[in-house]
């Protein structure tokens, strides 16, 4: 569930971003949260000298909201990962008015915050797969979730961008996860082309993964 919000409302509280551009860094002190009125931002944690994407969020979806909850600093860091991000600025006294005027802000925030933990429950078990090809898989089935599919009833993703994703929340080199896209192209699960990585039928890519689990389960047998 996304938020929705007016041209006014980003006329008066929003700002424009480029790609790169970090909104906020991770252990930062906080007290703006902001809501994606356009375009796309990455959500990552670093531990020690490993980057890991945790989500990619995108029109509707909010973040930076636990500092103004809790007085935290920062929990992640949050950047810029399309260029002309349009981002509607909200500080700790809007969101506090908003809260107590609109009671259903409250339901929203915190079933946002639920879907998180449990996107983040998935991300741990996808680590958790003994063999790398599930755990590209596992991975690539947890970000088409939050897709939507376009008019022509893919889901389309930019290859290297998805690439560099999957990579990043997995802490696997670029080259292996290109192998594994490379594979569901080959078995024709999904499709490569023009710099593209289409899926029409997720079903397809649920009934490979729990191929990989039933041949993960017997491989002993």
């Amino acid at each position: 569930m996304g938020v929705n919000v007016n041209e006014k409302v980003f006329e008066k509280f929003g700002k424009e971003f480029m790609e790169g551009d970090v909104v906020f860094y991770e252990n930062e002190s906080g007290n703006t949260m902001y809501i994606i009125y356009e375009g796309e931002v990455k959500i990552t944690k670093k531990a020690r000298d490993l980057e890991t994407t945790l989500a990619i969020l995108k029109k509707g979806d909010f973040f930076g909201e636990m500092s103004l909850i809790d007085n935290s600093p920062r929990s992640a860091t949050a950047t810029i990962n399309k260029d002309g991000t349009k981002l509607i600025v909200v500080d700790k006294e809007i969101f506090e008015n908003q809260i107590c005027s609109n009671p259903k802000i409250i339901m929203q925030i915190l079933k946002k915050m639920s879907k998180r933990i449990r996107d983040t429950d998935k991300q741990i078990e996808n680590l958790l797969l003994k063999d790398l090809l599930s755990k590209i898989v596992g991975t690539l089935k947890l970000i088409l979730k939050n897709e939507e599919k376009s008019e022509n009833g893919f889901y389309v993703f930019d290859l290297i961008k998805l690439q560099k994703d999957i990579s990043s929340r997995l802490g696997i080199p670029l080259e292996k996860v290109m192998e594994v896209l490379k594979r569901l192209d080959k078995s024709k699960i999904a499709k490569i082309k023009e710099g593209k990585f289409l899926i029409s039928n997720e079903k397809e890519l649920d009934k490979y993964m729990s191929y990989l689990e039933l041949r993960e389960k017997f491989s002993g047998v």
